[in-house]
């Protein structure tokens, strides 16, 4: 076990005045933000932002060289990516300049820093959760010979990249259902095809969750009746929280607000379009929520598809109200109008949806299996 600072030259950025237009972006030099580190890419190339040379120079901001191992230390804690050329970082970014003492691999540090938990030993800043320097210098990794250095960070590369291809491979299938729906139907808001229009408040009941006042801290206890609030409506699929629920005696309280399997739950405040169908009983419209219960002339998966396309989302946002945080209410939602076809078509598309899901699951559950892999090869190598 090493410490850090018997490795490393511990390497703070700097942010030139933004005051000064004759500092940023003219492409000279890179600039590294925490934007710039993405949680799923390990290199850090083109960044956002540029400063010029003249900005180096007067604020004596200082490069980092390439294969370069660099961390955000301030508020998104450990987001890590090693530079493929010389970059500047702001303050928030800590990077890792190796001093000569040991043989050092990228690669390596760059598994070993993204998998730890940084949460541990931090100091609690005005803006959020914050490491320092001197926590960082003491901090003892395991620093075994580099030939062993390389074969580890070789193994680690190799999931990763199988865990990126199956990410690939769910987003191809995403797009494939989008495209299929397109084939057949057209653009839901263009209409090119000429369908039938409807509104939505022709095709579904509509309402919204309950008011702030009906629910309050002290009625949430943990795994009773779940509340679906935007926040819980995650890439069309509602996950939701153990700890937000609400008891049986509650839960009847607020039968109004029951959802039923085959129920649209809609976000109304914030990302619009963000959108899911019920598939278990039991759950509750949230506040930040509205029900969209569709009628015969509308299956629930195809609606979903229609709300949740970037076309139609587009036009949601175009309607929402607001100044602060975009807002729905039923006579919005009720009036959106819709393509309304026919639901023997309507069945067909789903099913395709359903074939596409069984594909999406397995995909899915690979990937399951390969981040337990990692997680058992992290614990391994890193303890």
């Amino acid at each position: 076990m090493v410490k850090l600072s018997d490795i490393f030259t511990l390497q703070m950025g700097k942010t030139p005045a933004r005051a000064k237009s004759s500092y940023w972006n003219d492409g000279s030099n890179s600039w590294v933000s925490i934007s710039d580190l993405s949680t799923f890419n390990k290199y850090v190339g083109k960044t956002k932002e540029t400063i010029t040379d003249l900005a180096v120079v007067e604020s004596g901001i200082k490069p980092v060289p390439a294969d370069t191992v660099i961390m955000s230390f301030k508020l998104s804690l450990g987001k890590t990516a090693i530079t493929v050329s010389p970059v500047y970082t702001n303050e928030a970014i800590m990077a890792f300049i190796p001093n000569g003492k040991y043989e050092v691999d990228p690669n390596y540090f760059y598994h070993l820093f993204s998998g730890r938990d940084w949460t541990k030993g931090t100091n609690r800043a005005v803006m959020g959760v914050t490491l320092n320097k001197a926590t960082l210098n003491d901090i003892e990794v395991s620093l075994p010979a580099i030939a062993e250095q390389r074969e580890i960070a070789a193994n680690l590369d190799k999931v990763d990249e199988l865990i990126f291809l199956r990410k690939q491979q769910l987003e191809q299938l995403e797009e494939l259902v989008k495209a299929r729906f397109v084939e057949l139907f057209g653009d839901p808001v263009r209409n090119e095809k000429n369908w039938p229009i409807a509104t939505l408040g022709d095709v579904a009941e509509i309402r919204i969750g309950p008011f702030g006042t009906l629910l309050h801290k002290e009625d949430y206890i943990v795994g009773g009746h779940a509340l679906v609030n935007p926040s819980h409506i995650v890439d069309g699929i509602i996950r939701t929280d153990e700890k937000l629920t609400i008891s049986d005696k509650k839960y009847n309280e607020l039968s109004a607000y029951h959802l039923a399997v085959g129920d649209v739950i809609l976000g109304r405040r914030g990302e619009m379009g963000r959108c899911a169908v019920v598939y278990e009983d039991g759950l509750l419209c949230g506040t930040g929520s509205m029900v969209i219960r569709p009628n015969e002339k509308m299956k629930p998966y195809f609606l979903q598809n229609i709300i949740s396309s970037p076309a139609y989302k587009k036009i949601i946002e175009d309607k929402a109200v607001g100044v602060t945080m975009m807002n729905l209410n039923v006579p919005i939602v009720s009036s959106l109008t819709i393509p309304l076809l026919p639901v023997d078509m309507q069945e067909q598309f789903i099913a395709f949806m359903q074939q596409t899901d069984k594909s999406k699951l397995a995909v899915q559950q690979s990937i399951a299996e390969l981040e337990e892999l990692k997680k058992s090869l992290m614990q391994k190598y890193f303890g």
